[in-house]
């Protein structure tokens, strides 16, 4: 074969694996039905045979029948098991358009949505996010125009657009538990993502997945390679084409959204130092403490709740204390001292 034939015929294989990948699971035939067909096909073999025609003639239906018996075997094989519907994750903010999808396929508009169950799909909008707490421990993110199906207690299926999964939240977000996410994967299209200790991003669009990772690692569990990303790294897999992997740092524009989904943090009788621990965890602008800052940083205390982004809140709440600071993003830094 010769390659242009091969280039050919890998591309229809991936058309192919495109067309059958969005079929529909169909449903199980009801036992009155398949009986109906079953004696239908018995009356016409038995006139069939009554008249004595041709062997050929009788044969046909007997193949015809036994791919009507078979195809009800397939289908069974495909029929989806009942499985009673639990929560996996409670929303902390949402702003925006969301839907869920119901079960006539349209997509309805929920406001006020606090929960979610297992079997849903959310639909954000242009202008929307959402913040959850994820029911094994972690805080999960959807960015704007994302399309997303909790399976179980631990995975999801990301059909479209963008999450941010952190193993290891703030404990300043309420609601949240930190540091025992140890079963969360994010299947797509394209292969399944899990993590192993880590905060980490994976977009999906009509042809490609993109994983990036800001702290630890990520197994991408391809369908044609496999790749464990680190700590800045961004991998992307087309096709059947060698994973593409760039560097990303951990306060790149790319991670700019995840900040505008952060819920709400009490501070409330914490430290200064856990405040900007906070503010990097969903940033990634790293405190940097000179001079005797740190020390005051950890011992002078905070009081209230925050529900505002984070770069937002930043410089009311450094107003109450007695440090300075100064953001170098070009460095990824926040520069704090005890000399305002």
């Amino acid at each position: 074969m010769t390659n242009v034939n091969q280039g050919i015929s890998a591309q229809a294989d991936e058309a192919l694996e495109e067309l059958l990948k969005h079929a529909s699971p169909r449903p199980m035939p009801s036992r009155s039905d398949e009986a109906a067909v079953r004696q239908a096909l018995r009356a016409e073999w038995q006139a069939v045979s009554g008249r004595h025609r041709s062997r050929r003639r009788i044969v046909g239906f007997a193949m015809a029948a036994t791919v009507l018996i078979g195809l009800f075997s397939a289908l069974g094989l495909y029929r989806l098991p009942v499985v009673d519907a639990v929560q996996v994750a409670t929303i902390e903010k949402s702003f925006g358009s969301i839907y869920l999808l119901a079960e006539s396929s349209e997509l309805r508009e929920t406001p006020a949505l606090s929960s979610v169950l297992s079997g849903q799909t959310i639909v954000t909008g242009d202008d929307a996010g959402i913040a959850l707490a994820w029911g094994h421990g972690g805080s999960l993110r959807l960015d704007a125009n994302t399309r997303i199906r909790f399976l179980d207690g631990k995975s999801v299926y990301l059909e479209a657009g963008r999450v941010y999964f952190d193993s290891t939240p703030s404990a300043l977000i309420g609601g949240i538990t930190a540091g025992v996410a140890a079963d969360f994967l994010v299947t797509t299209d394209y292969g399944e993502v899990s993590h192993i200790g880590t905060q980490f991003m994976t977009r999906v669009d009509d042809r490609n997945l993109s994983v990036s990772v800001r702290e630890g690692q990520v197994s991408v569990d391809g369908r044609y390679y496999d790749y464990v990303a680190s700590s800045g790294e961004q991998v992307t897999l087309s096709g059947r084409q060698q994973p593409a992997v760039l560097s990303i740092s951990g306060f790149a524009q790319d991670w700019s959204w995840v900040s505008r989904t952060s819920p709400p943090a009490d501070v409330d009788g914490r430290s200064i130092y856990e405040f900007l621990q906070w503010v990097y965890r969903e940033t990634g602008l790293q405190p940097r403490f000179e001079g005797q800052a740190e020390q005051v940083a950890r011992i002078e205390l905070l009081k209230g709740t925050i529900d505002a982004e984070p770069l937002e809140s930043l410089p009311r709440w450094m107003a109450t204390t007695a440090l300075g600071y100064e953001i170098n993003e070009g460095e990824g830094v926040i520069y704090v001292s005890d000399d305002r």
